[in-house]
């Protein structure tokens, strides 16, 4: 077992190296975007830390209970004396950023990677945060058409918690799913307004149709090289064929890989469906290059 003394110099390490956090909306392919920058040899990206819900939300509240506990013996017990001196609220993300840092020495396994990121959807919400933390950090999103985003997500859904006709069951579920689908999105935009130079999105679609210059365009942003072998190599590797082990446009539905195409909602959606979504989230589509 390391010393903690060895322990804090491997995670002062980590702080000194190009760090960066993946978000999107779920089933947008933040996962496929994952493993295209896992996939070039500077580049140690991982998936998925949920640093939000697991680390900050828990320590932070953990945190506060510490407090009142102190303030109450401190009122009650031992007002004559002083007591002892209350946590300051920039505790919580110290701790929370050297459980990230920990946890990204971790994942590394002792590999000096130069590049350094994690995925999880809700790194939409929490960049804020960790740009705080560590103020060189970037974030890189993945936007996807709504619309096949919706139809990916419900297809996930086990079988046998569909009930009755698939298309009857369908629209109560784009109803109550379109709005996360709209606040991660409008989240990247949103942090992309905040902080220009490094924020970076990409999309499904453009992953799909031009994936040379869309992957030399991220390892750019992010510092790596971005040769045309590594590039190639990169999207060899992370291919729909290869990372699923059918070809693209081959539907397995329930799998976590589906199908691996942009426009399949055309095949899933009803025109009152269609027409539903673009009430909703029509504004954004221009900015994506998404078909109205």
């Amino acid at each position: 077992m390391q010393s903690w003394t060895q322990r804090q110099a491997e995670v002062a390490a980590i702080a000194q190296r190009q760090l960066f956090f993946v978000g999107g909306a779920p089933r947008s392919g933040t996962t496929w975007l994952q493993h295209i920058l896992d996939a070039h040899p500077d580049i140690c990206c991982r998936g998925e830390g949920h640093f939000l819900t697991f680390l900050a939300t828990p320590l932070g509240a953990a945190m506060q209970r510490r407090r009142e506990q102190l303030q109450g013996k401190n009122t009650r017990l031992f007002r004559n004396f002083g007591g002892y001196k209350l946590p300051d609220p920039e505790d919580v993300e110290f701790l929370v950023g050297s459980a990230i840092l920990t946890a990204l020495a971790q994942q590394c396994d002792g590999h000096p990677y130069p590049i350094v990121g994690e995925k999880t959807p809700e790194n939409v919400f929490y960049f804020p945060n960790l740009k705080r933390l560590f103020p060189g950090a970037k974030f890189v999103g993945i936007a996807r058409d709504p619309r096949d985003t919706l139809v990916s997500a419900w297809h996930l859904i086990p079988q046998e918690r569909r009930l009755g006709d698939e298309t009857l069951e369908l629209m109560p579920f784009i109803r109550q799913a379109v709005g996360a689908v709209s606040q991660f999105t409008n989240g990247m935009l949103s942090l992309q307004q905040r902080y220009p130079a490094d924020v970076m999105i990409v999309t499904y679609e453009t992953l799909l149709s031009d994936p040379a210059t869309t992957v030399a365009a991220l390892y750019r942003f992010l510092g790596a090289a971005c040769s045309p072998a590594i590039v190639a190599d990169s999207i060899a590797r992370t291919s729909f064929a290869a990372m699923s082990g059918r070809p693209a446009g081959t539907e397995d539905n329930g799998a976590f890989m589906r199908k691996g195409v942009a426009g399949d909602w055309r095949r899933q959606l009803t025109p009152e469906m269609n027409q539903f979504i673009l009430g909703q989230v029509g504004p954004l589509f221009p900015q994506f290059g998404w078909e109205i």
